[in-house]
């Protein structure tokens, strides 16, 4: 999928993010093995000190000083550990939703980073344990974007793994219509590249976009309207017709609907 694509569907299904907080805690680890059993919420740890071994989906891990660890809902999980406390620790319980579906089933994260400075990290947990017990609204607004703070040193300290999970669904639909912008799309016509009937082609358009077929196609023509004001030297009866508008009232009204600006008020501010 073309990055710009890849962006505006991760901006689109990221508005949409939902966090539960459920818990925060820190100290030595009582009782840390466990046999393998199924997650049922999301949780981070931020290890201080101490060694064992976690197994996550068959795939065994040794947590260390300075560690973070991720472990999804869902996922198959075991911990071991030769000494009776093994760890010293920051431990977050959690729930990340998008469209209905968990974050991590869209989006992959490690589940194991290592942080050269823990300070920062640290300052954000301690955050979520003096917020926790608050009740205010500014307080649960701050636990959500601290933890949304915290999943992303995932992917700040994964740079260029971090991505969509492979969905050649996605990535062919995008692609083509990407590469057809400037024509008239209809849901039929992008459907038949799936070989899906329309109205099962609209649903799994919608799970898989956060959106319906028709409100992609539009943020696409816009998105590439606005680089082209940005970028091009072209009037804006080209612009439109270059991004698949007949009209130049329609593509005028759509765009200032969407930015907020006219085209040529955009053109004037941001060019």
């Amino acid at each position: 999928m073309n990055p710009h694509s890849q962006n505006q569907v991760l901006n689109q299904h990221l508005s949409r993010l939902e966090i539960e907080f459920i818990l925060i805690d820190h100290g030595l680890c009582p009782d840390w093995s466990r046999e393998e059993h199924t997650r049922r919420r999301d949780c981070m740890y931020l290890i201080l000190e101490g060694q064992g071994k976690i197994t996550i989906d068959g795939k065994e891990y040794y947590p260390k000083k300075n560690d973070m660890v991720l472990i999804p809902k869902k996922t198959r999980v075991s911990l071991y550990s030769e000494n009776e406390t093994c760890y010293n620790k920051y431990w977050c319980d959690f729930m990340a939703w998008l469209d209905g579906k968990s974050l991590f089933d869209i989006i992959d994260f490690p589940y194991l980073i290592h942080l050269d400075d823990i300070s920062y990290a640290k300052s954000l947990f301690d955050r979520l344990d003096e917020l926790h017990i608050k009740t205010d609204i500014g307080s649960a607004l701050l636990i959500k974007a601290t933890v949304i703070e915290l999943l992303s040193f995932f992917l700040k300290n994964d740079a260029g793994n971090n991505k969509f999970k492979e969905n050649k669904f996605v990535d062919n639909v995008s692609s083509f219509i990407e590469e057809n912008i400037d024509k008239k799309l209809s849901v039929k016509e992008i459907a038949k590249i799936t070989k899906y009937n329309e109205k099962y082609f609209i649903e799994l358009f919608k799970n898989n976009f956060g959106m319906t077929p028709a409100k992609y196609v539009k943020i696409m023509r816009l998105e590439k309207a606005k680089r082209e004001l940005l970028y091009a030297d072209h009037p804006i009866s080209y612009v439109a017709n270059k991004v698949g508008y007949s009209t130049l009232q329609k593509f005028s009204h759509d765009f200032k609907e969407y930015t907020g600006f006219t085209p040529t008020e955009f053109n004037r501010k941001f060019r």
